[in-house]
């Protein structure tokens, strides 16, 4: 399992962030620590909530990371910030009930999206599940969806070419499949034939998976 820290580094005094979590274009060396934990929303949260504090002096700033692991930033850690979020589809379980347009079932391991479609804050991510799964339960359809979170850096990245000048691009990418801790829970999943499962005592606010992307460009001009 990945350990992800919350780390200050110094802020530019000409630097204006999109957000809590934002990173500066050019950071500097890592500092101090200012949390760890195994979840990634355990040192968001610690992040965010120092960057939204009366600044610092001299000027901080808060990042989070996963030390030990390549990065592209740093040798030392991959960034993980900024977090983007995005809205996928996902299979409904078969017996399993909602309660809430918001709940994620605990059985979900693959959402059927990648993270390449539009980047949303979490706020607008969330608004957009809400509305489309109330749809869902509106009109009786077999679609459910779940908020993305998709880490900044990608765990590994590979390029190659071949004889027809094509560049393939494949990157591994972490994400996480969002629940909400405030107005979502797991379901009802009193109905399901695996009820007597593990997936149906489990309890989490993020499920950690990856996600393998790949992009191919022509690097011969085309007549």
């Amino acid at each position: 399992m990945a350990r992800y820290h919350a780390v200050l580094i110094d802020r530019p005094s000409n630097w204006s962030p999109a957000g809590p979590d934002d990173v500066p274009p050019e950071p500097g060396p890592l500092g101090e620590v200012l949390a760890e934990a195994d979840d990634l929303f355990t040192a968001l949260r610690a992040a965010v909530a120092y960057n939204q504090a009366p600044p610092a002096q001299p000027p901080r700033w808060a990042v989070v990371v996963e030390p030990g692991s390549l990065g592209c930033t740093w040798r030392s850690a991959r960034l993980c910030t900024p977090i983007r979020y995005q809205v996928v589809g996902i299979w409904w379980p078969v017996g399993w009930e909602p309660q809430s347009p918001l709940d994620v079932p605990n059985c979900v391991w693959r959402a059927q999206g990648t993270p390449a479609g539009e980047n949303l804050d979490y706020p607008r991510a969330a608004a957009v599940a809400r509305a489309l799964n109330q749809q869902s339960l509106d009109h009786g359809t077999a679609a459910w969806y779940v908020v993305l979170a998709v880490e900044s850096e990608p765990l590994s990245q590979t390029v190659s070419y071949d004889a027809a000048g094509v560049e393939t691009m494949v990157q591994v990418r972490r994400l996480h499949v969002v629940r909400p801790e405030a107005g979502a829970s797991s379901g009802d999943c009193s109905y399901c034939p695996a009820q007597s499962f593990e997936c149906a005592k489990a309890e989490w606010t993020s499920l950690e998976q990856t996600d393998r992307l790949v992009r191919h460009r022509n690097l011969v001009p085309q007549d």
